[in-house]
Protein backbone atom coordinates (compact mmCIF):
# COMPACT_ATOMS: atom_id res chain seq x y z
CA UNK A 1 0.00 0.00 0.00
CA UNK A 2 1.05 3.66 -0.72
CA UNK A 3 1.50 6.12 1.76
CA UNK A 4 -1.03 7.91 0.35
CA UNK A 5 -3.04 5.00 0.49
CA UNK A 6 -2.13 3.99 4.05
CA UNK A 7 -2.41 7.81 5.24
CA UNK A 8 -6.34 8.11 3.96
CA UNK A 9 -7.30 4.52 5.44
CA UNK A 10 -5.64 5.61 8.89
CA UNK A 11 -7.46 8.89 8.72
CA UNK A 12 -11.20 7.03 8.22
CA UNK A 13 -9.75 4.67 11.43
CA UNK A 14 -8.67 7.28 14.04
CA UNK A 15 -10.14 10.51 15.26
CA UNK A 16 -7.51 12.93 15.65
CA UNK A 17 -8.86 13.64 18.84
CA UNK A 18 -8.34 10.15 20.28
CA UNK A 19 -4.71 10.47 19.32
CA UNK A 20 -4.16 13.58 21.15
CA UNK A 21 -5.50 12.41 24.39
CA UNK A 22 -3.02 10.05 24.54
CA UNK A 23 -0.77 12.70 24.64
CA UNK A 24 -2.34 15.17 26.63
CA UNK A 25 -5.00 13.68 28.80
CA UNK A 26 -6.46 16.74 30.13
CA UNK A 27 -7.63 17.58 26.35
CA UNK A 28 -11.37 18.54 27.22
CA UNK A 29 -14.46 19.58 24.56
CA UNK A 30 -15.15 23.34 24.18
CA UNK A 31 -18.32 23.86 22.17
CA UNK A 32 -16.97 21.64 18.91
CA UNK A 33 -13.82 22.01 19.54
CA UNK A 34 -11.18 20.35 22.22
CA UNK A 35 -8.88 22.84 24.39
CA UNK A 36 -5.81 21.65 26.56
CA UNK A 37 -2.83 23.82 27.28
CA UNK A 38 -0.08 23.69 24.16
CA UNK A 39 2.14 20.64 24.57
CA UNK A 40 4.82 22.47 22.39
CA UNK A 41 5.24 26.21 24.69
CA UNK A 42 4.56 27.09 27.97
CA UNK A 43 1.26 28.79 28.66
CA UNK A 44 -1.08 29.14 31.35
CA UNK A 45 -4.62 29.55 29.52
CA UNK A 46 -5.21 26.78 26.95
CA UNK A 47 -4.98 28.24 23.92
CA UNK A 48 -4.12 24.34 21.71
CA UNK A 49 -7.02 23.52 19.98
CA UNK A 50 -7.85 19.97 18.61
CA UNK A 51 -10.54 20.53 16.17
CA UNK A 52 -12.20 16.84 15.36
CA UNK A 53 -14.41 18.72 11.83
CA UNK A 54 -11.26 19.42 10.36
CA UNK A 55 -8.99 16.71 11.95
CA UNK A 56 -6.51 19.39 12.47
CA UNK A 57 -4.87 21.01 16.06
CA UNK A 58 -3.68 25.05 16.17
CA UNK A 59 -2.31 26.71 18.75
CA UNK A 60 -3.48 30.27 19.08
CA UNK A 61 -0.43 31.08 20.99
CA UNK A 62 2.18 29.80 19.00
CA UNK A 63 0.93 28.71 15.96
CA UNK A 64 1.79 25.26 15.79
CA UNK A 65 -0.62 22.86 13.69
CA UNK A 66 -1.25 20.38 11.47
CA UNK A 67 -3.11 17.04 11.42
CA UNK A 68 -2.59 13.78 13.34
CA UNK A 69 0.96 13.08 11.63
CA UNK A 70 2.05 16.09 12.19
CA UNK A 71 1.18 16.59 16.05
CA UNK A 72 2.70 12.60 16.09
CA UNK A 73 6.06 13.58 14.60
CA UNK A 74 6.22 16.73 16.57
CA UNK A 75 5.33 15.01 19.96
CA UNK A 76 8.02 11.72 19.15
CA UNK A 77 10.24 13.10 17.41
CA UNK A 78 9.92 10.68 14.64
CA UNK A 79 9.94 10.41 10.97
CA UNK A 80 6.82 10.44 8.70
CA UNK A 81 7.18 6.64 7.73
CA UNK A 82 7.53 5.82 11.26
CA UNK A 83 4.43 8.14 12.66
CA UNK A 84 2.76 6.06 10.03
CA UNK A 85 4.01 2.45 11.25
CA UNK A 86 2.75 3.92 14.54
CA UNK A 87 -0.81 5.24 13.98
CA UNK A 88 -1.33 2.16 11.50
CA UNK A 89 -0.88 0.11 14.41
CA UNK A 90 -2.92 2.15 16.52
CA UNK A 91 -5.76 1.78 13.71
CA UNK A 92 -5.88 -2.13 13.25
CA UNK A 93 -4.04 -1.68 10.02
CA UNK A 94 -1.85 -4.02 8.33
CA UNK A 95 1.25 -2.42 7.74
CA UNK A 96 3.56 -2.42 5.37
CA UNK A 97 7.08 -0.79 5.42
CA UNK A 98 7.70 2.12 2.91
CA UNK A 99 10.01 2.32 0.38
CA UNK A 100 13.09 4.25 1.79
CA UNK A 101 13.21 6.45 -1.18
CA UNK A 102 10.27 8.37 0.62
CA UNK A 103 12.12 9.55 3.53
CA UNK A 104 13.80 13.06 3.07
CA UNK A 105 17.82 13.30 3.71
CA UNK A 106 16.89 14.08 7.51
CA UNK A 107 14.78 11.01 7.80
CA UNK A 108 17.27 8.82 6.52
CA UNK A 109 19.89 10.34 8.86
CA UNK A 110 18.05 10.48 11.95
CA UNK A 111 16.84 6.14 11.05
CA UNK A 112 20.64 5.71 10.61
CA UNK A 113 21.65 7.16 13.72
CA UNK A 114 18.56 5.36 15.37
CA UNK A 115 19.58 1.70 14.10
CA UNK A 116 23.45 2.42 15.08
CA UNK A 117 22.80 3.36 18.81
CA UNK A 118 20.71 0.61 18.94
CA UNK A 119 23.50 -2.27 17.66
CA UNK A 120 25.49 0.18 20.06
CA UNK A 121 23.22 -0.66 23.52
CA UNK A 122 23.84 -4.65 22.14
CA UNK A 123 26.78 -4.58 22.00
CA UNK A 124 27.53 -2.96 25.73
CA UNK A 125 25.13 -5.05 27.06
CA UNK A 126 27.05 -8.17 26.09
CA UNK A 127 29.98 -6.88 27.08
CA UNK A 128 28.55 -6.08 30.63
CA UNK A 129 27.94 -10.07 31.04
CA UNK A 130 31.48 -11.23 29.51
CA UNK A 131 34.40 -11.81 31.37
CA UNK A 132 35.73 -8.31 30.89
CA UNK A 133 32.79 -6.41 32.60
CA UNK A 134 33.62 -7.81 35.57
CA UNK A 135 34.54 -4.29 37.22
CA UNK A 136 31.44 -3.03 36.27
CA UNK A 137 29.35 -6.28 37.22
CA UNK A 138 30.91 -5.34 40.27
CA UNK A 139 30.09 -1.85 40.61
CA UNK A 140 26.27 -2.36 40.33
CA UNK A 141 26.82 -5.04 43.15
CA UNK A 142 27.93 -2.48 45.16
CA UNK A 143 25.35 -0.39 44.37
CA UNK A 144 22.89 -2.90 45.19
CA UNK A 145 21.10 -2.81 41.86
CA UNK A 146 20.16 -6.13 40.67
CA UNK A 147 19.98 -8.07 37.73
CA UNK A 148 16.80 -7.41 36.99
CA UNK A 149 17.04 -4.06 37.23
CA UNK A 150 20.11 -3.85 35.42
CA UNK A 151 18.01 -5.81 32.06
CA UNK A 152 15.19 -3.48 32.45
CA UNK A 153 17.25 -0.08 32.38
CA UNK A 154 19.46 -2.19 29.92
CA UNK A 155 22.86 -1.06 31.21
CA UNK A 156 25.78 -1.66 29.78
CA UNK A 157 29.88 -1.58 29.76
CA UNK A 158 31.76 0.32 27.57
CA UNK A 159 35.25 -1.33 27.42
CA UNK A 160 38.75 0.75 27.98
CA UNK A 161 41.67 0.42 25.44
CA UNK A 162 41.17 0.47 21.90
CA UNK A 163 38.03 1.70 19.94
CA UNK A 164 36.06 -1.88 20.85
CA UNK A 165 32.69 -0.29 19.56
CA UNK A 166 33.95 1.70 16.56
CA UNK A 167 35.29 -1.65 15.33
CA UNK A 168 31.98 -3.82 16.18
CA UNK A 169 29.89 -1.20 14.09
CA UNK A 170 32.44 -1.61 11.26
CA UNK A 171 31.91 -4.98 11.25
CA UNK A 172 27.67 -4.87 11.41
CA UNK A 173 28.56 -2.08 8.05
CA UNK A 174 28.11 0.69 10.04
CA UNK A 175 30.17 3.76 8.88
CA UNK A 176 32.69 6.13 11.30
CA UNK A 177 31.23 8.94 10.08
CA UNK A 178 27.85 8.05 11.33
CA UNK A 179 29.37 6.78 14.47
CA UNK A 180 30.27 10.42 15.25
CA UNK A 181 27.09 11.72 13.85
CA UNK A 182 25.35 9.69 16.63
CA UNK A 183 27.49 10.55 19.49
CA UNK A 184 29.30 7.01 19.96
CA UNK A 185 32.70 8.22 18.63
CA UNK A 186 35.02 11.30 18.79
CA UNK A 187 37.20 12.35 16.35
CA UNK A 188 40.99 13.72 18.04
CA UNK A 189 42.62 16.54 17.38
CA UNK A 190 45.18 14.29 15.53
CA UNK A 191 42.42 13.61 13.30
CA UNK A 192 42.35 9.82 15.14
CA UNK A 193 38.78 8.65 15.27
CA UNK A 194 38.03 6.98 18.92
CA UNK A 195 35.12 5.57 21.08
CA UNK A 196 33.12 8.34 23.09
CA UNK A 197 32.57 6.16 25.61
CA UNK A 198 35.56 4.03 27.66
CA UNK A 199 35.78 2.05 30.78
CA UNK A 200 32.16 2.90 31.54
CA UNK A 201 28.85 1.61 32.78
CA UNK A 202 26.46 2.51 30.34
CA UNK A 203 23.27 3.96 30.51
CA UNK A 204 20.84 3.86 27.38
CA UNK A 205 18.97 7.44 27.30
CA UNK A 206 15.60 6.58 25.91
CA UNK A 207 12.81 8.89 24.70
CA UNK A 208 9.36 8.65 26.04
CA UNK A 209 8.34 6.20 22.88
CA UNK A 210 11.54 3.75 24.00
CA UNK A 211 13.82 4.14 21.90
CA UNK A 212 17.76 5.55 22.68
CA UNK A 213 18.17 8.77 21.79
CA UNK A 214 21.84 8.50 23.65
CA UNK A 215 24.23 7.70 25.97
CA UNK A 216 25.57 8.42 29.95
CA UNK A 217 28.34 6.46 31.13
CA UNK A 218 29.64 6.21 34.71
CA UNK A 219 33.37 5.96 34.93
CA UNK A 220 35.22 2.99 36.91
CA UNK A 221 38.41 4.50 37.56
CA UNK A 222 38.05 7.56 40.51
CA UNK A 223 40.73 9.04 38.64
CA UNK A 224 38.78 8.84 35.04
CA UNK A 225 36.90 12.38 34.25
CA UNK A 226 34.42 13.63 34.65
CA UNK A 227 32.75 11.02 36.49
CA UNK A 228 29.68 11.38 34.51
CA UNK A 229 29.75 11.71 31.03
CA UNK A 230 26.77 12.25 28.41
CA UNK A 231 27.00 11.83 24.13
CA UNK A 232 27.42 15.11 22.94
CA UNK A 233 24.33 16.55 21.09
CA UNK A 234 22.55 15.08 18.39
CA UNK A 235 19.74 14.89 15.77
CA UNK A 236 18.23 12.60 18.42
CA UNK A 237 19.12 14.55 21.65
CA UNK A 238 19.28 17.84 23.24
CA UNK A 239 19.30 17.77 27.26
CA UNK A 240 17.34 20.21 27.61
CA UNK A 241 14.09 18.29 26.40
CA UNK A 242 15.35 15.06 27.74
CA UNK A 243 14.99 12.97 31.31
CA UNK A 244 16.44 9.82 31.82
CA UNK A 245 14.24 7.15 32.87
CA UNK A 246 11.15 8.52 31.32
CA UNK A 247 9.98 5.71 29.21
CA UNK A 248 9.93 3.63 31.92
CA UNK A 249 8.25 5.89 34.22
CA UNK A 250 5.65 6.74 32.10
CA UNK A 251 2.66 4.20 32.54
CA UNK A 252 2.90 5.11 36.33
CA UNK A 253 2.66 9.12 35.55
CA UNK A 254 -0.10 8.26 33.55
CA UNK A 255 -1.76 6.65 35.77
CA UNK A 256 -1.12 8.93 39.06
CA UNK A 257 -0.61 12.29 37.81
CA UNK A 258 2.30 12.35 39.98
CA UNK A 259 6.22 12.50 38.83
CA UNK A 260 9.42 12.77 41.19
CA UNK A 261 12.27 14.33 39.90
CA UNK A 262 15.36 13.63 41.19
CA UNK A 263 19.21 14.27 39.91
CA UNK A 264 21.27 11.08 38.52
CA UNK A 265 21.25 7.83 37.24
CA UNK A 266 21.07 5.86 40.42
CA UNK A 267 19.19 7.62 42.07
CA UNK A 268 16.28 7.09 39.22
CA UNK A 269 17.48 2.96 38.83
CA UNK A 270 17.49 2.77 42.49
CA UNK A 271 14.04 4.58 43.25
CA UNK A 272 12.51 2.25 40.75
CA UNK A 273 14.04 -0.55 41.99
CA UNK A 274 12.02 0.22 45.55
CA UNK A 275 9.13 0.73 43.83
CA UNK A 276 9.27 4.54 43.23
CA UNK A 277 8.18 3.73 39.35
CA UNK A 278 7.38 7.86 38.56
CA UNK A 279 11.07 8.83 39.14
CA UNK A 280 13.15 10.47 35.99
CA UNK A 281 15.60 12.77 35.92
CA UNK A 282 17.44 15.30 34.24
CA UNK A 283 21.01 15.15 32.14
CA UNK A 284 23.64 16.79 34.72
CA UNK A 285 22.11 20.84 33.38
CA UNK A 286 19.83 22.65 35.46
CA UNK A 287 15.43 21.56 34.28
CA UNK A 288 14.44 23.85 31.55
CA UNK A 289 11.52 25.58 30.18
CA UNK A 290 11.39 22.85 27.39
CA UNK A 291 11.46 20.26 30.59
CA UNK A 292 8.41 21.97 32.12
CA UNK A 293 6.05 21.97 29.25
CA UNK A 294 7.13 18.48 28.25
CA UNK A 295 6.04 17.32 32.09
CA UNK A 296 2.82 19.25 32.16
CA UNK A 297 1.55 17.38 29.69
CA UNK A 298 1.53 13.95 31.95
CA UNK A 299 2.01 15.54 35.61
CA UNK A 300 0.05 17.15 37.87
CA UNK A 301 1.32 16.48 41.13
CA UNK A 302 5.72 17.31 40.75
CA UNK A 303 8.11 16.83 43.55
CA UNK A 304 11.46 18.30 43.21
CA UNK A 305 14.20 16.14 45.16
CA UNK A 306 18.28 17.11 44.76
CA UNK A 307 20.90 16.53 47.06
CA UNK A 308 20.77 18.44 50.32
CA UNK A 309 24.04 19.99 49.48
CA UNK A 310 23.76 24.17 48.47
CA UNK A 311 24.18 23.62 44.56
CA UNK A 312 21.05 20.93 45.00
CA UNK A 313 19.56 23.41 47.25
CA UNK A 314 19.75 26.19 44.83
CA UNK A 315 19.24 23.88 41.85
CA UNK A 316 15.79 22.97 43.48
CA UNK A 317 14.86 26.77 43.72
CA UNK A 318 15.78 27.50 39.98
CA UNK A 319 13.87 24.60 38.83
CA UNK A 320 10.34 25.02 41.29
CA UNK A 321 10.56 28.62 39.55
CA UNK A 322 10.84 27.60 35.99
CA UNK A 323 8.05 25.31 37.01
CA UNK A 324 5.77 28.20 38.69
CA UNK A 325 5.91 30.82 35.65
CA UNK A 326 5.11 27.52 33.03
CA UNK A 327 1.68 26.86 35.53
CA UNK A 328 2.38 23.98 37.15
CA UNK A 329 2.36 22.99 40.80
CA UNK A 330 5.46 21.64 42.09
CA UNK A 331 6.94 21.23 45.72
CA UNK A 332 10.32 20.11 47.32
CA UNK A 333 11.11 17.45 48.94
CA UNK A 334 14.33 16.91 51.76
CA UNK A 335 15.71 14.14 52.89
CA UNK A 336 17.24 16.00 55.46
CA UNK A 337 20.64 14.65 55.56
CA UNK A 338 23.46 14.02 53.62
CA UNK A 339 22.74 10.99 51.74
CA UNK A 340 21.78 10.68 48.25
CA UNK A 341 18.33 9.58 47.46
CA UNK A 342 19.73 6.01 46.44
CA UNK A 343 21.65 5.72 49.43
CA UNK A 344 18.86 6.62 51.69
CA UNK A 345 16.99 3.88 49.80
CA UNK A 346 19.05 1.30 50.58
CA UNK A 347 19.72 2.63 54.11
CA UNK A 348 15.87 3.79 55.66
CA UNK A 349 13.62 1.66 52.78
CA UNK A 350 10.94 2.82 51.06
CA UNK A 351 8.62 3.51 53.76
CA UNK A 352 11.14 5.77 55.22
CA UNK A 353 11.62 7.53 51.29
CA UNK A 354 7.32 8.07 50.82
CA UNK A 355 7.16 9.80 54.22
CA UNK A 356 9.84 12.30 52.72
CA UNK A 357 7.47 12.51 49.65
CA UNK A 358 4.69 13.35 51.31
CA UNK A 359 6.18 16.28 53.58
CA UNK A 360 7.15 17.76 50.64
CA UNK A 361 7.27 21.88 50.69
CA UNK A 362 5.90 24.39 48.22
CA UNK A 363 8.58 26.29 46.87
CA UNK A 364 8.21 29.29 49.69
CA UNK A 365 8.42 27.43 52.79
CA UNK A 366 11.55 25.27 51.44
CA UNK A 367 13.43 28.42 50.36
CA UNK A 368 12.18 30.13 53.76
CA UNK A 369 13.91 27.25 55.29
CA UNK A 370 16.55 27.29 53.66
CA UNK A 371 17.66 30.81 54.02
CA UNK A 372 16.80 30.50 57.87
CA UNK A 373 19.36 27.57 58.66
CA UNK A 374 22.15 30.18 57.63
CA UNK A 375 20.58 32.44 60.31
CA UNK A 376 20.31 30.42 63.15
CA UNK A 377 20.22 34.06 65.77
CA UNK A 378 17.62 36.80 65.88
CA UNK A 379 16.89 38.83 62.84
CA UNK A 380 17.70 42.88 62.67
CA UNK A 381 14.94 44.64 60.96
CA UNK A 382 17.21 45.28 58.33
CA UNK A 383 17.89 41.12 57.49
CA UNK A 384 14.49 40.80 57.42
CA UNK A 385 13.92 43.15 55.01
CA UNK A 386 16.65 41.64 52.88
CA UNK A 387 15.26 37.90 53.06
CA UNK A 388 11.36 39.22 52.28
CA UNK A 389 12.94 40.48 49.11
CA UNK A 390 14.64 37.34 48.19
CA UNK A 391 11.67 35.21 49.05
CA UNK A 392 9.90 37.80 47.15
CA UNK A 393 11.13 36.50 43.70
CA UNK A 394 9.52 33.26 44.66
CA UNK A 395 6.27 34.40 45.16
CA UNK A 396 6.28 36.85 42.16
CA UNK A 397 7.08 33.91 39.88
CA UNK A 398 3.80 31.95 40.86
CA UNK A 399 0.91 32.27 38.31
CA UNK A 400 -2.19 31.16 41.05
CA UNK A 401 -3.50 34.40 42.63
CA UNK A 402 -5.08 32.16 45.71
CA UNK A 403 -1.43 31.21 46.38
CA UNK A 404 0.09 33.64 46.03
CA UNK A 405 -1.98 35.91 48.60
CA UNK A 406 -1.73 32.77 50.64
CA UNK A 407 2.40 33.20 50.69
CA UNK A 408 1.96 37.10 51.53
CA UNK A 409 0.31 35.86 54.44
CA UNK A 410 2.85 32.91 55.10
CA UNK A 411 6.07 35.62 54.65
CA UNK A 412 4.12 38.25 57.11
CA UNK A 413 3.36 35.95 59.98
CA UNK A 414 6.82 34.17 59.68
CA UNK A 415 8.71 37.90 60.15
CA UNK A 416 6.19 39.62 61.70
CA UNK A 417 5.42 42.01 59.70
CA UNK A 418 2.13 43.52 58.03
CA UNK A 419 0.77 41.70 55.18
CA UNK A 420 0.29 45.17 53.25
CA UNK A 421 4.32 46.52 53.16
CA UNK A 422 4.64 42.80 51.96
CA UNK A 423 1.88 43.41 49.27
CA UNK A 424 3.22 47.13 48.54
CA UNK A 425 7.02 45.64 48.20
CA UNK A 426 5.86 42.92 46.18
CA UNK A 427 3.92 45.27 43.55
CA UNK A 428 7.05 47.40 43.61
CA UNK A 429 9.40 44.23 42.70
CA UNK A 430 6.54 43.23 39.62
CA UNK A 431 6.53 47.06 38.21
CA UNK A 432 10.51 47.41 38.50
CA UNK A 433 10.50 44.05 36.40
CA UNK A 434 8.28 45.04 34.08
CA UNK A 435 10.39 48.51 32.96
CA UNK A 436 13.56 46.18 32.76
CA UNK A 437 11.70 43.73 30.49
CA UNK A 438 10.93 47.05 28.47
CA UNK A 439 14.13 48.86 28.49
CA UNK A 440 15.63 45.38 27.16
CA UNK A 441 13.85 44.85 24.56
CA UNK A 442 12.42 41.49 25.71
CA UNK A 443 8.57 42.37 25.94
CA UNK A 444 6.76 39.24 24.44
CA UNK A 445 6.72 39.87 20.16
CA UNK A 446 3.73 40.54 18.44
CA UNK A 447 1.38 38.23 16.72
CA UNK A 448 2.46 37.45 13.29
CA UNK A 449 1.29 39.86 10.77
CA UNK A 450 -1.85 38.28 8.71
CA UNK A 451 -1.08 38.50 5.26
CA UNK A 452 -3.15 41.54 3.62
CA UNK A 453 -6.57 40.38 2.83
CA UNK A 454 -9.81 42.75 3.27
CA UNK A 455 -12.02 42.63 5.90
CA UNK A 456 -14.79 41.37 4.24
CA UNK A 457 -12.69 38.32 2.16
CA UNK A 458 -11.15 37.52 5.91
CA UNK A 459 -14.87 36.89 7.24
CA UNK A 460 -15.92 35.29 4.22
CA UNK A 461 -12.87 32.72 3.90
CA UNK A 462 -13.51 31.96 7.79
CA UNK A 463 -16.92 31.44 6.67
CA UNK A 464 -16.13 28.70 4.22
CA UNK A 465 -13.11 27.02 6.03
CA UNK A 466 -15.45 26.15 8.86
CA UNK A 467 -17.78 24.78 6.13
CA UNK A 468 -17.11 24.37 2.68
CA UNK A 469 -20.87 23.74 1.72
CA UNK A 470 -21.40 27.27 2.30
CA UNK A 471 -19.70 27.82 -0.92
CA UNK A 472 -23.15 26.48 -3.03
CA UNK A 473 -24.35 30.10 -1.49
CA UNK A 474 -21.93 32.48 -3.75
CA UNK A 475 -24.26 33.57 -6.42
CA UNK A 476 -22.33 34.65 -9.32
CA UNK A 477 -18.89 35.30 -7.18
CA UNK A 478 -15.75 34.38 -8.91
CA UNK A 479 -12.21 33.82 -8.18
CA UNK A 480 -11.46 37.03 -9.95
CA UNK A 481 -14.07 38.92 -7.39
CA UNK A 482 -11.36 38.65 -4.85
CA UNK A 483 -8.55 41.66 -4.45
CA UNK A 484 -5.77 39.17 -2.14
CA UNK A 485 -3.92 36.39 -3.72
CA UNK A 486 -4.49 34.69 -0.47
CA UNK A 487 -8.41 34.69 -0.79
CA UNK A 488 -8.47 33.78 -4.95
CA UNK A 489 -6.58 30.37 -4.19
CA UNK A 490 -8.54 29.39 -1.38
CA UNK A 491 -12.11 30.15 -2.89
CA UNK A 492 -11.17 28.53 -5.59
CA UNK A 493 -9.81 25.33 -4.00
CA UNK A 494 -12.51 25.39 -1.06
CA UNK A 495 -15.22 25.17 -4.13
CA UNK A 496 -13.61 22.39 -5.64
CA UNK A 497 -13.39 20.56 -2.89
CA UNK A 498 -17.29 21.17 -1.59
CA UNK A 499 -18.57 18.24 -2.80
CA UNK A 500 -16.37 15.92 -0.78
CA UNK A 501 -15.90 14.72 2.86
CA UNK A 502 -15.23 18.18 5.38
CA UNK A 503 -12.66 16.75 7.62
CA UNK A 504 -10.67 15.95 4.38
CA UNK A 505 -11.13 19.51 2.93
CA UNK A 506 -8.43 21.05 5.38
CA UNK A 507 -5.87 18.56 4.99
CA UNK A 508 -5.97 18.82 0.81
CA UNK A 509 -5.35 22.35 1.89
CA UNK A 510 -2.39 22.33 4.02
CA UNK A 511 -0.82 20.00 1.02
CA UNK A 512 -1.66 22.82 -1.71
CA UNK A 513 -1.00 25.70 0.19
CA UNK A 514 2.28 24.79 2.77
CA UNK A 515 3.22 28.49 2.33
CA UNK A 516 -0.74 29.37 4.33
CA UNK A 517 -0.83 26.78 6.36
CA UNK A 518 -0.63 28.73 9.73
CA UNK A 519 -3.73 31.28 8.46
CA UNK A 520 -5.59 28.24 6.91
CA UNK A 521 -5.38 26.32 10.77
CA UNK A 522 -5.98 29.73 12.49
CA UNK A 523 -9.34 30.57 10.68
CA UNK A 524 -10.53 27.00 10.07
CA UNK A 525 -10.18 25.83 13.66
CA UNK A 526 -11.25 29.44 15.38
CA UNK A 527 -15.13 30.13 16.87
CA UNK A 528 -17.58 31.50 14.85
CA UNK A 529 -20.43 33.50 17.17
CA UNK A 530 -22.96 32.65 13.86
CA UNK A 531 -26.63 32.03 13.87
CA UNK A 532 -26.98 31.98 10.28
CA UNK A 533 -23.92 31.42 8.21
CA UNK A 534 -25.84 30.67 5.15
CA UNK A 535 -27.35 34.20 5.27
CA UNK A 536 -24.13 35.88 6.11
CA UNK A 537 -22.14 33.81 3.28
CA UNK A 538 -24.57 35.08 0.81
CA UNK A 539 -24.60 38.73 1.82
CA UNK A 540 -20.63 38.73 2.23
CA UNK A 541 -20.75 36.87 -1.34
CA UNK A 542 -23.06 39.28 -2.66
CA UNK A 543 -20.66 42.61 -1.00
CA UNK A 544 -16.99 41.25 -2.81
CA UNK A 545 -18.96 40.61 -6.17
CA UNK A 546 -20.64 44.18 -5.93
CA UNK A 547 -16.93 45.64 -4.64
CA UNK A 548 -15.47 43.68 -7.31
CA UNK A 549 -17.39 45.62 -10.24
CA UNK A 550 -16.73 48.42 -8.90
CA UNK A 551 -13.34 48.31 -9.21
CA UNK A 552 -13.80 47.32 -12.70
CA UNK A 553 -16.42 50.21 -13.49
CA UNK A 554 -13.72 52.75 -11.59
CA UNK A 555 -10.94 51.70 -13.94
CA UNK A 556 -12.88 52.13 -17.05
CA UNK A 557 -14.35 55.41 -16.31
CA UNK A 558 -10.70 56.83 -15.82
CA UNK A 559 -10.10 56.25 -18.82
CA UNK A 560 -13.33 56.64 -20.77
CA UNK A 561 -12.48 58.74 -23.77
CA UNK A 562 -9.64 56.39 -25.10
CA UNK A 563 -12.19 52.97 -24.51
CA UNK A 564 -12.68 50.30 -27.64
CA UNK A 565 -16.49 49.87 -28.06
CA UNK A 566 -16.53 46.88 -26.57
CA UNK A 567 -15.25 48.41 -23.19
CA UNK A 568 -17.87 51.01 -23.45
CA UNK A 569 -20.98 48.61 -23.58
CA UNK A 570 -19.17 46.62 -20.50
CA UNK A 571 -19.09 50.24 -18.70
CA UNK A 572 -22.84 50.36 -19.37
CA UNK A 573 -23.35 46.98 -18.56
CA UNK A 574 -21.99 47.83 -15.23
CA UNK A 575 -23.02 51.30 -14.81
CA UNK A 576 -26.66 49.42 -14.87
CA UNK A 577 -25.81 46.65 -12.72
CA UNK A 578 -25.00 48.73 -9.92
CA UNK A 579 -27.56 51.42 -10.27
CA UNK A 580 -29.63 48.37 -9.78
CA UNK A 581 -27.73 46.98 -6.50
CA UNK A 582 -27.68 50.05 -5.24
CA UNK A 583 -31.63 50.53 -5.28
CA UNK A 584 -31.76 46.91 -3.70
CA UNK A 585 -29.07 47.43 -1.27
CA UNK A 586 -30.94 47.15 1.93
CA UNK A 587 -32.04 44.03 1.06
CA UNK A 588 -28.50 42.82 0.95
Amino acid sequence: MSSRGITDSIREKLNIVDVVKDYIPDLRQAGRNHKACCPFHNEKTPSFTVSPDKQIFYCFGCNEGGDMFTFVMKMEGLTFVETLKKLSLKAGLEWQEAEYHQLSEKEKERLAIKKVLAAAEEFYKKLLFSSNGEKARLYLGARKISKATVERFAMGFAPPGEPALLQELERKGFSTELAVKAGLAALRDSGQVTDYFRNRVMFPIKNAAGEITAFGGRALDDSQQPKYLNSPETPLFAKRRTLYGIYEALPQIRKTGRLLILEGYMDVISAHQHGITFAVAGLGTALSTDHAAFIKRYSKDTILMFDADEAGINASIRASDIFMEAGMYVKVADLGEELDPDEYLNEHGVEAFEKKLLAAADPLEFRISALLKKRPGPMSSQDKARLIELLLDTVARQTDEILKSEWIKTLSARFDVTQESVLRQLNKKSGAARNESRAAGSEPPAASALPDVPAIELGFIHLILKDPGLTACVGELTEEDFQSPFSKKIFSAVKDMAGGEPAKAIPGLLELFPESAGLIMKLSVEEISDMNPEQNAAKAAAMIRKLSLERKWKSLKSRLSALEPAEIEEFRRLTGVLKSAAKSEPNL
